[in-house]
């Protein structure tokens, strides 16, 4: 369910086990339209992803940086120690940045599902009250039917000895 919220609510479904080619060339059509939906969406991009883009760019920006350092002639130690200083401080920031956003989804997450289960709970004690309700009606009306079913038969019994006794009874 998370995964699917994720990616928009959006799903696909195949049956791989079809033999008619009508249904399968309809089933790569919906995923086709999808994919082209999706690209829509994104500016032409098939997938984008904050984190994602952060790390690539990231992971651009560290190379060309590298390359920078061992392209350094004419420099002094100090000067290419400086530089790499400043490359481990970029990458720390970004690793911090990366690592914030992560938790950030984490605890979205977390407050979500935290909330979903807190609405389960509630829905769940409304139902058992309900059944509860339903059994506690249900056990009163069975008792007054085993009262009147018992009245009945007293009033049979009763019925039955006057006849007995050679009473006459009108009925």
């Amino acid at each position: 369910m998370e995964t699917l919220s994720l990616c928009g609510d959006r799903c696909v479904l195949f049956d791989n086990r079809t033999k008619d080619n009508k249904k399968k060339s309809q089933q790569v059509l919906e995923l086709l339209s999808l994919v082209n939906m999706v690209l829509t969406k994104n500016n032409g991009k098939p997938y984008t992803d904050e984190i994602f883009s952060e790390l690539k760019r990231g992971t651009r920006k560290l190379h060309e940086q590298t390359e920078e350092v061992q392209s350094l002639q004419g420099y002094t130690k100090q000067e290419i120690s400086e530089l790499t200083e400043q490359m481990h401080k970029s990458y720390e920031e970004q690793l911090k940045r990366i690592t914030e956003m992560v938790e950030s989804r984490l605890k979205e997450t977390t407050i979500r599902l935290e909330q979903q289960l807190a609405e389960e709970q509630l829905a769940r004690l409304k139902a058992e009250e309900t059944a509860h309700a339903a059994q506690m009606k249900s056990n009163e009306e069975i008792r007054k039917l085993r009262e009147t079913l018992e009245r009945a038969q007293q009033e049979t019994e009763e019925l039955r000895k006057r006849a007995e006794s050679g009473k006459c009874v009108i009925l």
